[in-house]
């Protein structure tokens, strides 16, 4: 690497990376977590429909969550590393 070329920091090594995996982790528990507890207490007091409008809701929110996590990271250095790390063999 020339002297006056910055090291690219691989995306594993850029700041709030950890959190951003550590909220995904959360939320994929939180949901399963949330899904299980429904099912055996609350899904008997609802209808078939009402159980699968509640579960889609939960995955939307689930979304809402990860996208809202990961949005802003993947604008800020998406947009300044993202021609690097395309060219770079991860292999």
């Amino acid at each position: 690497m020339p002297r006056n070329e910055k090291r690219v920091p691989l995306p594993m090594e850029t700041p709030g990376f950890g959190l951003r995996v550590s909220i995904s982790i959360l939320v994929a528990f939180g949901w399963l977590i949330f899904i299980v507890l429904w099912l055996i207490f609350y899904a008997g007091n609802f209808n078939p429909y009402q159980n699968i409008a509640i579960m889609l809701v939960s995955i939307l929110v689930a979304m809402a969550i990860l996208a809202a996590s990961w949005a802003s990271w993947g604008i800020k250095y998406g947009m300044k590393y993202g021609r690097y790390w395309k060219r770079q063999d991860w292999g």
